[in-house]
């Protein structure tokens, strides 16, 4: 999974290892004639090696020339300079990428970071030798055409209209369906409504379409999430529909969770917000009584609960006995629910015993190649598996995601993980980067979460990664990515090394390497759980 090339949601990277050898030109041009591009005499210097990573093997096969990124007809829209990596099947070689000398390592995989060819010469001219044995490609790429200036038509609804949420077919229940609301200024923030809520629409723009969750905030919602108007219609009149009303709520404590019953009218928009041992629950366009509940059972991770009006909204503080773990959104028979998660006991001298970890082997049907070739979801596959008997040897019941080489819906993988009441859920990927970044200054190790009650599980499986894979720290960083948007369970996305980077590539392809990166997970799940249990103790 990538934070850039693919994804995702995320962008993708999946390319062919194949390049035209007949040399071409611009249209209309006579092809350019490789054969004048001087034939290199000597082998580029690599950067310095990596003393933690397993030694790049040597390969010592005919000069072959493959280019797995970019692929022929590609457009680049990087302005200044670019990327193109692949192999050559020989890492005795000398080579040139327009005459710039390119690196290659001992297997034979290359990395070029190079001006981006001009618009009157729009290919990448290669060539590499070992000794008297040369071998010449030509790559014919694209460059990106100017960003358009004259932005998109917005329509304005006068007066507004009424649409509801749509939600993605694939799921059946409130659970899993979601649709999701940005922020109109941009940030990480977003709102994850269920389908079905009536929301306010001012106007479309491009994809979105300006919407009121209540009288004061407007999110961006995609037009395709919506049951909207018919473009040419008449207006049809529109009657502000009455307030959504809430009733008082009902605390109903379990064993392992306690439900904040709330009977509606309507289902709300809402969000939901973690701070301090504690959880905010603001319904959007609601009245509700004011009220509290202060008597809850000992036994209850919940220690209270207050409502009070916020505007044209009900907000809802909910007080934990520790910090926030887990969390569920339903709309059942008219009443919305909010299940509040207790934290698992933890067993002081083995912190993962009893457990139940989700473990994501990251992709198929995307994912990254490396420059031999190597795709993302085969050594994601070999980490998981090996992540899954390190923890069934600590008596850990796990849950796969998969475990054989089929593809996997991007967003049941979450789902799969809250069918199974799992206690956490890690994704695996491996890195690469877009267009225009150098990848010799920005690889290494990067750990993803999205909810706060993450964070915590986010960093110490970032810092036993670091000790383990032994590249550079990337961080800890909240995004917006799907498979750690399930609120059940704290999920994290790693990002353990950079797959389009030679002999990270190399390494991802030992065992010695798989091991370490299987190790790092599990040992930041053991630090994770180990801290939770002194919390919450």
């Amino acid at each position: 999974m990538t934070t850039g090339i693919h994804r995702s949601v995320i962008l993708s990277m999946v390319f062919a290892a194949f390049v035209a050898c007949a040399p071409r030109g611009p249209a209309g041009a006579p092809p350019n004639p490789v054969t004048t591009v001087p034939v290199p005499t000597a082998p580029a210097p690599l950067p310095p090696a990596n003393p933690g990573l397993p030694a790049v093997p040597h390969v010592a096969q005919p000069v072959a020339i493959k280019v797995v990124y970019p692929t022929p007809g590609a457009v680049i829209p990087a302005k200044d300079s670019n990327f193109i990596f692949g192999s050559v099947g020989n890492g005795d070689a000398a080579m040139t990428i327009n005459g710039v000398p390119t690196p290659v390592w001992p297997n034979g995989a290359f990395m070029g970071w190079l001006p981006v060819p001009t618009a009157d010469h729009p290919q990448y001219d290669i060539v590499a030798a070992v000794g008297s044995e040369v071998a010449r490609a030509t790559l014919p790429i694209k460059l990106a055409a100017p960003a358009s200036t004259a932005g998109d038509t917005v329509q304005l609804f006068t007066p507004a209209q009424y649409a509801t949420l749509i939600g993605p077919a694939t799921y059946s229940n409130d659970t899993d369906r979601i649709v999701t609301a940005y922020r109109t200024t941009g940030g990480a923030d977003r709102w994850f409504l269920m389908p079905d809520v009536r929301v306010k629409v001012l106007s479309l723009k491009g994809i979105y379409a300006l919407s009121l969750l209540d009288d004061a905030d407007t999110v961006l919602i995609e037009k395709t999430d919506l049951r909207l108007p018919v473009p040419g219609a008449p207006p049809a009149a529109v009657t502000p529909p009455a307030t959504r009303t809430a009733q008082m709520f009902a605390v109903v404590p379990a064993n392992d969770y306690t439900d904040i019953n709330i009977p509606m009218s309507e289902r709300p928009a809402h969000l939901v917000e973690e701070g301090a041992n504690s959880i905010t629950l603001t319904l959007y366009g609601t009245t509700a009584p004011t009220q509290s509940a202060a008597s809850l059972p000992a036994t209850s991770y919940v220690t209270s609960i207050t409502s009070a009006a916020a505007g044209p909204a009900m907000r809802y503080n909910i007080s934990l006995r520790g910090p926030a773990y887990g969390f569920q959104v339903v709309w059942h028979d008219s009443v919305f629910s909010m299940r509040v998660r207790r934290p698992p006991t933890i067993d002081a001298t083995d912190p993962l015993k009893g457990l139940t970890i989700a473990v994501d082997p990251g992709h198929p049907p995307i994912g990254a190649t490396g420059p031999t070739g190597l795709w993302e979801p085969i050594p994601t596959l070999a980490v998981g598996l090996k992540v899954r008997d390190m923890l069934a040897a600590r008596g850990v019941n796990v849950v796969m995601t998969r475990t054989d080489s089929l593809p996997v819906d991007l967003n049941l993988r979450g789902t799969i993980a809250r069918r199974a009441n799992a206690n956490a859920l890690v994704s695996i990927h491996l890195n690469a980067l877009p267009d225009g970044q150098n990848p010799y200054t920005n690889q290494g190790t990067t750990t993803f979460y999205f909810y706060p009650q993450a964070e915590p599980l986010a960093r110490a499986t970032h810092q036993a990664l670091l000790t383990q894979l032994s590249l550079p720290d990337k961080g800890v960083i909240r995004r917006n990515l799907a498979v750690i948007r399930p609120t059940w369970m704290p999920s994290i996305l790693c990002e353990g090394a950079f797959i389009m980077m030679p002999d990270q590539e190399a390494a991802m392809r030992t065992p010695e390497y798989q091991e370490r990166y299987a190790k790092g997970i599990v040992d930041g799940l053991d630090a994770y759980f180990r801290a939770l249990g002194q919390a919450t103790h």
